[in-house]
């Protein structure tokens, strides 16, 4: 096997040899940890020096009492001889010993973000990631003709794009996500402990292998002269003797680094300086290009990097290449054992003209929708103007050659081709001549596209995926030179080859919009699934971050069709915020959500309350409403006008729900009459709006109004005393103590206080199974008499659960789930009740779920369009449903995404002819509320999680009905519908035909017929 492709290759590192002559077939691509020439000889053995034999020792032993003087010379007559100087020896090797390191890549140093060649400065960026989903074209336009501008604005200059990924911080996401959950849930033994939970969190997301895309953007910032390079020569030296100069060449081009940093971070590309460790992720998967990621990459701030520190981006990484292989093969080190990956090199060739964004998506996101990483290095000159003028008119001028030739020669029209080259060309020449000279900068350059395999075939078959991905209006080409092609992705290694050379203008290249993806979430909350729009990467939300961190609303919208899966998300989110400290109260009518409470680890800490069996009045309106704490109020300038001002608040607050209450109750003919209100106002406000009040001393004020000759008010008093009777109603009124003795007076209710919820438990589930509520959207007037009861009871009962918002300490998470909400739109106080939460969500630090069949029933709510921070938005079929939900949203209407709400959790079709249920997760449409909207797949798929799923499925399953048991073989027949009166079966003729074993054969009519 040869080692290196046509350009050579990077060796694999070898034992330090034996002495050896240099051998001149070793060049100076040999690989990295090599030297030029080979390996510079070991060192030789120690040669005495040449001086004279010394004296004979004397082996006497030394006395240190004894002073010893030299004896005198004997007397020759001759002049003293001056005494012989003594030979020196050579210097001692010292660091002219060791020999010199040269990188086997072009650069040379980093510094900072500043990377150093033999011939180059180039200053590398991080671009912040741009949204593109639910974004409307003119916004879209904004975003290309923003980056256009700022590449534009590089003129002269070389710029290297790279785009690579890194696996989702998963230990980090840990470790914040232990951090956000003070206060959490204690270890039920038995159950899943908090370990377990975030254990089995972290090992499902390492399974999911999503990454982030990370954009680097590398600019030219100067070329080097002979002392530039002399001088990083010498700055080891000059570093201690005159630092100044060391740092000569940096110093004098700070004002150029600025003015491209000011260039890089306006808005459109929105770059940041790299910092050491962004500078080391980069080299080190750009050096090994296709392995796996890096567990730990740390550096320092400021870490710089010299020449001999950039062998720990390339020491233990080879390539290989067979002559004309397909692929090129690296090899490394994980830890500490090796790794090796084929890599594929692929380069942009023509193109077809792109509508972006009207009809195609940026050419370089495509890219994402790969279940696969791909890697993307371009490198583009952004031309000047004098430099493109002379090649347009040498282009202007071959193309009126040929058409001459065509009309002039031979007399024949010219191609609609010719036609079409000549009119761009005036065209780009009129741009360059006038308008915004910066988005009609011309460029060229190179992109090339990297994927890898575990091997040759698995490779060249994502290489084919990618093929057929951009085909038939993008050409990606297989070249040969796969090494030379591999090592471009390097920064600072120049062009393996010019061809597929690519020209366009700056809108062209800023349409690929590279920094395209999907950020939705944060990195410290729950896990609630991941992105499936072209980038996957996982969402994590912190429900609690608008209000702790934003200073905005807790008011949140679930919005979405019968079964797009609203009850399943709104469990997943109780469930794992209980588990991080956070306190839920939820009002589920139809109960399904009730199972969270037998949860094995969260049954200690929760309750299920079933309203409709609940003691009499546990529904009081005067008692759903919490009385105002004083200690709620320590914090405003004069806490006890606050707090007072607060308490009439409350108060005026039981009068209109009592109002609203008992008129429904009442027949909707009765209601509407103008008499009805005026007599029911008087009632009520006569009765007070005190915290021990009752609907049933309303009644009574009523019938003393009817004695003083309010005829109307007796009429009213009756309806009420009717509905009275009715067992749901008993909710509303409380049983009153008989006994005058008793210490809690007439105004105190014994049984059914609704101060029973504010007690600590962690989870509280409010359901009316039973309840039958009207179809949503029937006008009042259809309403029946059960229907109008069961939606008072209804917004009863979300007045209930927002009671433990105002009776718990204002620091701690809490959370109310309310579902549906869309009846409470049509109810002045349930209007009231969703503007309180919203207004009061952030005082109190409350997340507050609304969830809803219909957008348009939240967004008749005053105000609630504008209050409203997070929302989700399920399956959605109804035209003017969809419209709703996007204005719900913030996004664009009626551009396309109406009818994308149709699709989402798509359901079998028939011709699948598939009888298993449609348990496949639910998406929705996430609004985080700061700007991040996409479309999320919710995630309950980890195998720790299994019980919750059980727990959270409400598809019925006749599997798993509880049947009785089957009946006894000598049990007695069924009796007939038309029975008057049991009879006893005739006994079977044996003699009959048929019979067998004493049973007779059926018969058309008689006992045991079917007539």
């Amino acid at each position: 096997m040869r080692r290196g492709g046509p350009d050579g290759g990077w060796g694999r590192r070898a034992p330090w040899p034996e002495a050896r002559e240099p051998d001149p077939d070793t060049t100076a691509d040999a690989g990295w940890g090599t030297f030029p020439g080979g390996f510079p000889a070991a060192p030789a053995e120690v040669v005495p020096v040449d001086r004279e034999d010394p004296a004979p020792a004397d082996d006497r032993p030394l006395d240190p009492d004894r002073i010893e003087t030299p004896a005198p010379a004997e007397p020759t007559g001759l002049r003293r001889p001056r005494p012989r100087a003594t030979r020196r020896g050579r210097s001692l090797a010292g660091a002219s010993a060791a020999p010199g390191y040269r990188s086997a890549i072009a650069l040379r140093s980093i510094d900072g973000n500043i990377a150093r060649t033999g011939s180059t400065v180039t200053a590398w960026y991080r671009l912040a990631a741009q949204p593109w989903s639910f974004r409307s074209d003119p916004q879209r336009e904004s975003l290309i003709r923003r980056i256009a501008t700022q590449l534009g604005e590089l003129q002269g200059r070389w710029v290297h794009l790279r785009v690579t990924s890194r696996p989702f911080p998963v230990a980090r996401w840990a470790e914040a996500f232990d951090r956000n959950s003070p206060g959490r849930l204690p270890d039920v033994p038995g159950a899943l402990s908090w370990e377990e939970f975030v254990t089995g969190e972290q090992h499902h997301l390492m399974g999911l292998s999503m990454a982030d895309k990370e954009v680097f953007l590398g600019v030219e910032v100067s070329g080097r002269s002979v002392v530039d390079r002399w001088l990083e020569t010498a700055a080891p030296v000059l570093h201690r003797v005159l630092p100044s100069a060391a740092n000569a060449e940096l110093t004098a081009l700070e004002t150029e680094i600025a003015h491209v940093d000011a260039l890089v971070g306006g808005p459109g590309l929105d770059g940041v300086p790299c910092t050491a460790e962004d500078m080391a992720w980069l080299m080190h998967r750009s050096c090994a290009l296709g392995l796996p990621a890096p567990q730990h990459v740390s550096a320092e701030p400021g870490t710089a990097w010299e020449t001999e520190d950039l062998a720990a981006f390339t020491d233990g990484v080879s390539m290989h290449q067979e002559p004309y292989a397909p692929t090129v093969q690296v090899e490394g080190r994980q830890g500490l054992h090796p790794v090796s990956r084929h890599v594929a090199v692929l380069s942009v060739g023509l193109m077809d003209s792109l509508r972006i964004p009207e009809a195609d998506d940026p050419w370089m996101q495509r890219s994402d929708r790969l279940p696969f990483p791909v890697e993307w290095s371009a490198r583009i000159y952004v031309r000047r103007p004098e430099e493109v003028s002379g090649e347009l008119q040498r282009q202007m001028g071959k193309v009126r050659s040929q058409i001459r030739h065509y009309t002039h020669d031979h007399d024949l029209d010219p191609p609609m081709s010719l036609e079409r080259q000549a009119d761009r060309v005036l065209q780009i020449e009129d741009e360059l001549s006038g308008g915004l000279t910066q988005l009609n900068t011309r460029v060229y350059g190179w992109w090339r596209v990297a994927v890898a395999g575990r091997d040759e075939a698995e490779t060249l078959t994502r290489a084919q995926q990618l093929l057929d991905l951009y085909r038939p209006r993008v050409a990606l080409e297989h070249p040969e030179a796969q090494y030379a092609y591999a090592r471009e992705f390097i920064p600072g290694e120049p062009l393996a080859s010019t061809a597929y050379r690519r020209r366009g203008s700056v809108t062209w290249v800023a349409a690929g919009v590279p920094a395209a993806s999907a950020s939705v979430g944060d990195r410290r909350g729950v896990l609630l699934g991941e992105t499936c729009t072209a980038t996957r990467r996982p969402v994590a939300w912190d429900p609690w971050m608008a209000q702790e961190v934003r200073r905005a609303s807790g008011l949140t919208a679930v919005v979405g069709g019968l079964g797009s899966g609203k009850s399943f998300l709104t469990g997943l989110m109780v469930y794992k915020t209980l588990r991080a400290g956070a306190r839920w109260t939820v009002l589920d009518p139809s109960g399904p959500l009730a199972a969270l409470t037998r949860v094995p680890e969260l049954a200690p800490f929760s309750r299920h309350i079933h309203l409709l069996g609940a003691d009499p009045g546990i529904l009081n309106p005067y008692r759903v409403v919490a009385e105002p704490r004083r200690e709620h109020f320590l914090d405003e300038d004069d806490p006890e006008k606050a707090w007072r001002r607060e308490r009439s608040l409350a108060a005026a607050t039981r009068r209109r729900l009592v109002l609203d209450v008992l008129t429904g109750l009442l027949p909707y003919d009765v209601a509407r009459l103008p008499h009805t209100r005026i007599v029911l106002l008087r009632a009520v406000r006569e009765v007070g709006g005190g915290q021990h009040r009752d609907p049933g001393q309303v009644i009574a004020t009523l019938r003393r109004h009817a004695r003083e000759g309010e005829e109307h008010a007796d009429v009213v008093a009756d309806f009420l005393e009717e509905r009275r009777e009715l067992p749901q109603a008993a909710l509303l009124f409380p049983e009153r103590t008989l006994d005058p003795e008793d210490p809690r007076g007439p105004d105190e209710s014994p049984v059914g206080d609704p101060g029973v919820l504010d007690e600590d438990y962690r989870l509280t589930v409010l359901t009316m199974q039973g309840m039958s509520l009207p179809r949503p959207g029937s006008p009042r007037e259809e309403w029946t008499d059960g229907e109008s009861l069961a939606v008072e009871l209804l917004n009863l009962a979300s007045w209930l659960t927002q009671r433990t918002v105002y009776t718990a300490d204002r620091d701690l998470r809490k959370g109310v789930a309310l579902d549906e909400t869309h009846f409470l739109s049509q109810i002045p106080t349930g209007k009231v009740l969703i503007d309180r939460l919203a207004r009061d969500s952030r005082k109190f630090n409350v997340r507050a779920l609304f969830a809803s069949q219909l957008a348009g029933d939240l967004l008749r709510v005053p105000g609630f369009a504008s209050l409203v921070d997070a929302v989700f938005v399920g399956r959605t079929d109804d035209a003017e449903a969809q419209a709703e939900a996007l204005r719900l949203l913030r996004v664009p209407t009626d551009v396309g995404y109406e009818e994308m709400l149709g699709t989402l959790s798509p359901r079998p079709t028939a011709a699948a002819q598939d009888d298993r249920p449609d348990d496949t997760p639910r998406q929705f449409v996430f609004s985080d509320g700061h700007g991040g909207v996409e479309k999320i797949r919710v995630d309950l798929e980890g195998e720790h999680l299994g019980h919750l799923r059980t727990a959270l499925d409400t598809n019925p399953n006749a599997q798993r009905a509880h049947l009785p048991p089957a009946p006894a073989p000598d049990a007695p027949r069924a009796r007939l519908p038309v029975d008057d009166g049991p009879r006893t079966p005739p006994e079977p003729d044996p003699d009959e035909p048929g019979a067998e074993d004493g049973v007779p054969a059926a018969r058309s009519s008689g006992w045991g017929g079917d007539g």
